[in-house]
């Protein structure tokens, strides 16, 4: 299932408060990749712009791949902020989907839907 939620602020504020929204909810940008600029640089620019962050918190993701190794092919989690139609908007793939192809303990499947819970509100913080 994809989150999406519609952010009522500008491209670079709503980057902007999903950074310090993720450092509130304990997790920690790894990377932000600057996904139309990227696009553009290489000739294939896009309408409209995106950026794809990637996002950890570390004592669970270290929890989880102590559990299951196989679990790193899911991590870290990935947020998009994209512009559609005039209207900027945050996004994310729920972990709890992205961990249903995975053979997972109950324990690793609670953790994966605590951290979509915590997504939901990073998304909604920062829009």
């Amino acid at each position: 299932m994809n989150i999406i939620v519609n952010s009522t602020k500008s491209f670079d504020q709503t980057t902007a408060d999903l950074e310090q929204s993720v450092a509130r909810h304990g997790f920690s940008v790894l990377h932000c990749f600057p996904l139309s600029e990227t696009l553009a640089s290489k000739g294939h620019p896009i309408v409209g712009r995106c950026a794809v962050f990637e996002i950890c918190n570390a004592s669970l993701a270290a929890r989880m791949l102590t559990r299951n190794p196989t679990v790193s092919l899911a991590l870290p989690c990935r947020i998009t902020v994209f512009e559609s139609a005039g209207q900027t908007c945050l996004g994310t793939i729920a972990p709890t989907t992205i961990l249903s192809g995975f053979e997972i303990t109950p324990d690793i499947e609670e953790a994966a839907a605590a951290v979509e819970h915590t997504l939901q509100q990073i998304l909604g913080d920062a829009a």
